[in-house]
This record gives C-alpha cells, structure tokens and sequence, in this order.
C-alpha cells in the first residue's frame, strides 16, 4: 500500500487548521432540511450517529491486517481508530478524523483510487453517491448535508415512504437487509434528543 508516503506527506504538509464550528454545522442542518424539504430532526440525528459532528470524518470497512496497518499511520493531524464491525465479526471499521479539510480530501481521493468504499463528512455521504469531481466539495457542511438529503429523499419515495425502511436505506441502500439495526440506533439517539413526542 502506497498510504504510509501519502500519510507522511500531510503530516509535513502544513495546512490551515480551520473548522466549523457546532453552531454552524446546526445553522447548516437546518438551512439544508429547509430547502431538501426533510425534518432537521432527522438530518440532525443522522449527522450525531455517523460523524458526530465531524465534518472531516472519513470511515470504511476493511479486514484485520489493513485496519492495523491503517492505526499505524496516525498522526497529530490525523486522529485513527479502529474497532470490529458489529454486524460482520470478520470485518473491521477504521475511522479517520483529519485536522482540515485539506487533509481530508487527500486522503479521500487515495482511498477511492485504491478501491475503497468510503463514507465522507457530516452524514458520511457513501463514495458510490458521489463523483471524483466532487472531492473538492464533498466535505463542505451545506454540500454533504445536500447530497445526504438528497439520498434521504431518494430513499423516501423507494420505499413507499415507510420511515423505518427509509432510515434504514440510507445507511445500507436500496437492498433489503432482513433487520434493522440502523434504525434501531437511529431512533434511540432521536428519542434521546428528542422525546417520543416529536
């Protein structure tokens, strides 16, 4: 793998360091479910259970022996963590926070281009719905945000706007997964912020 040079490059590499702030990411959220024509409840849940308010953040799923290869490139400017998916016992999560948005990009654009399947930014927007063209934008709050909705929504209407199929949907895409374990946390992160009422 040709990530250990790329990894050192950002690390000497100095970038501005700036990031937005929560307040903006929450303006953000609901600016983008006013014009999508979703609930800022929902966009605001799924933002806590996938970046928790990263908009950096890079995951994907990997074997054993990549995750730890993948730890091992941590840096200040790099924050990566690793841990056992809980639906695939053979697979693993890494999660890579870079400092910017500089960082981030790079790193997305090399993963892609060796063949990983990647979530990206504030509702870990998946590689499959978005172009190369696009690193440039894709973690910018207001464009993830937009393309995540706009996911949401495709969602929607596939599944005959039944919410549980749909939340479930935008994590694991139009096949049917049989349960629903997205959903599940899904809706007790909402209830927790939210309450049964809302």
């Amino acid at each position: 793998m040709k990530f250990r040079a790329i990894f050192l490059f950002i690390f000497v590499f100095k970038l501005s360091s700036f990031a937005y702030s929560y307040e903006e990411i929450l303006y953000t959220i609901a600016d983008v479910a006013k014009t999508q024509g979703v609930s800022p409840k929902i966009l605001y849940t799924i933002v806590k259970i996938e970046s928790n308010f990263e908009p950096f953040a890079i995951s994907f799923l990997t074997n054993k022996e990549n995750a730890l290869y993948f730890k091992k490139l941590e840096t200040q400017n790099i924050r990566i963590k690793i841990s056992n998916y809980s639906l695939n016992r053979t697979k693993w999560v890494v999660s890579i926070k870079p400092k910017n948005q500089e960082y981030a990009k790079e790193i997305a654009k090399i993963l892609v281009e060796n063949g990983f399947n990647i979530d990206v930014g504030l509702g870990q927007l998946n590689s499959q719905n978005f172009k190369k063209d696009e690193f440039e934008y894709v973690f910018e709050p207001s464009y993830n945000l937009t393309k995540c909705a706009q996911v949401l929504r495709k969602c929607f209407n596939a599944k005959d706007k039944n919410m549980q199929k749909t939340i479930e949907c935008y994590n694991y895409g139009m096949r049917n997964r049989g349960s629903n374990p997205y959903y599940k946390r899904f809706y007790e992160h909402y209830i927790k912020e939210f309450g049964s009422g809302s």
